[in-house]
Parts: C-alpha cells; structure tokens; sequence
C-alpha cells in the first residue's frame, strides 16, 4: 500500500487481478468496492446465491453499473452462478431452474458486456452411471446457449471433490465440454484450494497439475482462476478456502502458481474469508498484488 492506504499496483496492471466483491444494494456496488480494494478484475453474485433467480432482470436493471464501470479501472467482470444450480440431476424440475439461472445470468454478463458466468456443474449423485451426468450436464448447457443470444461466455468450475460432485477430476469437465455444441462461448474457471482438495499437489507437483490442465483444456480455455489457500490437506475432498499464505498450500506455493507463465495472462480472483469485511479484504488483495510482482 502506498502513503495514504490505497493498494498501488501499477508494477502489475498489464495483469488481471481482483476479488469477489459484494454488490448488496444494488449492481453499481460492486464497482465502488471493487475501486476501493484497487483492483481491476471482480467477480459478484448478481442474486442470492442460496435463492433459485427465475425471474429475467428487467430492462434498464444494469443502466447504474455501466455508468459505474465506464468510470472506473474495473477491466473484467465474473458473475458465480447460484450454489443450487445441478446441471447433472434427473429430476427435471431442478434441472430446468439450473438452465434458466443460467440462462437469466448470461443475458444480464451480455447486457453489462461482461467476461463470464462462472457455475458448479452439479452433482451426480442421483444418477447410476457417470456418463449420463455429464451428457445431461451439457445438454442443459446446449439448451441455454440456444436460447441467449449474444456471446456471454459460461466457465465451466474445478470442484473440491466431495460427495459425486462434478469437477473433481479434470477429465469430466473435459468431457461435458467435448459432448457441448457451442464450445466457442464455453470454456472452465481453475480454482487452487478445489484443485488441492481434489488430489492436484500445487506444492510439490505444480508442473504436473499444469500439464494435466494442459492436457484436458488447453490453457487458452481457462478464462478464470480463484486464488485460494486450504483450510484442509490435499486430497482430504473438502471445500475450505483459506487467507492467503496461512494456509496448507503456503504463499511460496502460490506464488509460484500466480506467476507460472502459462498463467498470466488469466484473470485471477480471490475468494478468501478476509473478503467478508472490508479492512480484512485490503490484507487479502495486498497479498495478492504482492505476490504478483
């Protein structure tokens, strides 16, 4: 931080470097907080994530923050979708709520010409065979970008490997990603405490990780990273994110993860439990834009 308090991060602005920030009381907010940490990237839940959204924003609802953004250093705006949505589940009334969030999230990132809706596939925990799951997943997917037009692009989340959840293992993304029609407009969004809780060692084996990455995606494909520390050890399956450098995963680590060169060009998000306040959050981004450096 510089004299008066802000973050300076001149050194790294050619780079994509921000937080999930809150946008409570209205849309336009999450600018201002965004501009308050110094960041240039945001990610934002436009609805409660723990409420179904099946209602379609009405016209004009993002009027206050284009006006917001077009005055401010915010580059690259990320929604996350709702933490209901399960697009592998049979139970069809589920399954229709999770493409029409989807669907109502991706016409709201068209309308604020934003840079992605980052979602959870889902679990398969309702459905015997894997195969099933992950072509129901991208059926739905398919559904949803048939009916929004426009190129907002749907990223596709690394998960924390609990339960059958989607995601645990590179290769299902991969091939929900295969089986999808429009690939232009879909691509996955890494996360390192998911990728760590799943059994992919960023400490003792980051080279490997990226050249699974590299494999199954191609790194071109990967348009999102949530920066994360672990509460929990590789491989325990459990999604516990933690402040930067007081976790299992370690600063040394991470650093080296945020600055692989595979990797810079990629928007890099925080999501740490400093974010809940916003001095804690100044911590948390100034590790950040410390490390990038």
């Amino acid at each position: 931080m510089d004299a008066s308090g802000q973050n300076c991060y001149k050194p790294v602005m050619s780079r994509y470097l921000g937080c999930h920030v809150s946008a409570a009381g209205g849309l336009e907010n999450a600018i201002a907080n965004g501009t308050e940490l110094g960041v240039n990237t945001i990610q934002i839940h436009p609805s409660p994530p723990q409420r179904w959204n099946s209602t379609a924003y009405k016209a004009g609802f993002e009027a206050e923050f284009l006006k917001a953004r077009s005055a401010s250093k915010i580059k690259k705006v990320f929604f996350h979708a709702i933490y209901l949505i399960n697009l592998a589940t049979p139970d069809s009334k589920n399954f229709h709520l999770s493409k029409l969030s989807l669907k109502h999230y991706l016409e709201l990132m068209h309308r604020i010409q934003g840079d992605g809706v980052i979602v959870h596939v889902g679990s398969l925990k309702d459905q015997e065979k894997e195969e099933e799951g992950l072509e129901r997943a991208a059926s739905g997917i398919n559904w949803i970008f048939e009916n929004t037009p426009g190129e907002a692009r749907l990223l596709l989340e690394v998960a924390a490997g609990s339960g059958k959840v989607i995601g645990s293992r590179l290769e299902q993304l991969a091939r929900v990603f295969e089986l999808v029609e429009n690939k232009e407009r879909l691509g996955f969004a890494l996360d390192s405490q998911h990728l760590w809780a799943s059994g992919y060692d960023l400490r003792e084996n980051l080279e490997g990780v990226l050249q699974d990455i590299k494999q199954q995606f191609g790194y071109k494909k990967v348009w999102a990273v949530h920066l994360n520390d672990s509460k929990v050890e590789c491989a325990s399956k459990k999604d516990r994110h933690e402040n930067l450098g007081e976790g299992v995963i370690g600063k040394e680590a991470l650093s080296k993860f945020v600055n692989h060169s595979e990797l810079r060009s990629i928007p890099f998000i925080l999501e740490t439990p400093g974010l809940k306040q916003m001095d804690t959050a100044k911590v948390e981004v100034s590790k950040l834009l410390e490390m990038a450096r």
